[in-house]
């Protein structure tokens, strides 16, 4: 009997051509209202993900042959090429044992993986990790020491440790990240004055200001966003929509949104993009793939030095029974994307490319999936 891992290589690869070939006449959309080009030399490509767990080895398990180099090809032929490839690492690298953690099934989990797979991530493509989530102390202090150093010693840039601006170099463009969370041990979305002053202080060290925010209610029932405040298992969970624009009005030129664990609406403000959520994008063995979770994208943006949004575009995703990400033929993503980019208050600046045909089968995929009454529809 074949290897399931290896079948699952093949799948991605002929999904893969086959995806390449069926649109490789799209055209990236733009945020620009006239023209406004830049040199190809000043230009660079960010492919971003939503959040990312490889597994868990605690308090035991193991994996199974050939996971590591399986899932390391899965992962780099869904993303593809990216002057930066960026996602949010949910989890501890570590070989600590204690966990402050309580396990609860369906309400409280631990993620642990063990210290090497930061060489999973970087040979999959990353080169820029998220840390400032809800699940960087599941092992502690000890935990999120030996993330962070794993991950450096990788060559991946982390995003989100507190008061901290990262800087990274792609040619002769320097790039500004800085990460969020609903949660105050991090760089807490609701401080406003922390958020104007590490803007402040990334803008004038870079070329570009990249902000990532770990924030909202979670599940299918938080997809649409909305101006308030949001709440999920008691904790506050922050106003991710005016979070986000303000980030643009102080200086930032994307806003990467990631934790409800499904796709949010997107739009074009001021001339830049707000990716408000990007789902899952590989949950081995821990996230649910049922309604919303069923589907993801891969965001791909190109920015120029100059600040202009020279344009974007997403590759939509479905997940396999390991929770890993295949490409998806159908396109559900676009379809959901626009449907909640054209609800306030969103302004209806996304919409990707769509057919009667396909639209026909998202409205289908809502009904059978339970999504239909949630959306309203």
């Amino acid at each position: 009997m074949p290897d399931p891992f290896h079948t699952r290589v093949l799948l991605i690869t002929f999904l893969c051509l086959n995806t390449a070939l069926a649109h490789a006449a799209d055209q990236p959309l733009t945020c620009q209202t006239e023209s406004n080009t830049a040199p190809t030399s000043d230009v660079l490509t960010i492919k971003a993900v939503g959040d990312i767990v490889l597994g868990n080895n605690w308090p035991s398990g193991s994996f199974p042959p050939n996971y590591e180099a399986d899932t390391t090809e899965q992962l780099k032929q869904v993303l593809g090429h990216g002057d930066i490839v960026f996602g949010n690492f949910e989890g501890a690298l570590t070989t600590h044992k204690v966990s402050p953690k309580v396990p609860r099934a369906g309400a409280v989990f631990a993620f642990r993986m063990p210290p090497h797979f930061s060489l999973l991530l970087k040979n999959s493509g990353f080169n820029v990790l998220s840390i400032a989530n809800n699940h960087t102390f599941d092992f502690g202090p000890v935990g999120y020491h030996d993330t962070l150093k794993s991950l450096k010693a990788a060559g991946i840039h982390t995003v989100g440790e507190p008061h901290e601006v990262e800087i990274q170099k792609i040619g002769n463009i320097t790039v500004a990240w800085l990460g969020f969370s609903h949660l105050p041990h991090h760089n807490y979305i609701g401080d406003r004055e922390r958020q104007a002053e590490l803007i402040r202080r990334a803008r004038a060290k870079a070329d570009l200001v990249i902000v990532s925010m770990q924030a909202g209610a979670e599940g299918s029932e938080a997809l649409m966003i909305r101006n308030a405040d949001e709440r999920y298992l008691g904790e506050q969970r922050g106003n991710t929509f005016q979070f986000a624009r303000r980030a643009i009005d102080l200086g930032a030129d994307l806003v990467i949104g990631h934790g409800p664990h499904v796709l949010r609406g997107m739009e074009c403000y001021k001339g830049k993009l707000i990716a408000y959520s990007l789902g899952n994008f590989a949950g081995y063995g821990a996230f649910s793939i049922q309604q919303a979770a069923a589907i993801s994208a891969v965001l791909e943006v190109t920015l120029a030095k100059n600040r202009v949004t020279v344009g974007y575009n997403i590759h939509p995703v479905i997940f396999d029974s390991q929770r890993l990400p295949l490409p998806d033929e159908n396109r559900l993503a676009h379809y959901l994307l626009n449907d909640l980019s054209r609800r306030a208050p969103l302004n209806n600046t996304v919409q990707f490319p769509s057919t009667p045909e396909g639209e026909t089968y998202y409205r289908g995929w809502l009904v059978k999936s339970g999504l239909a009454k949630i959306l309203g529809q």
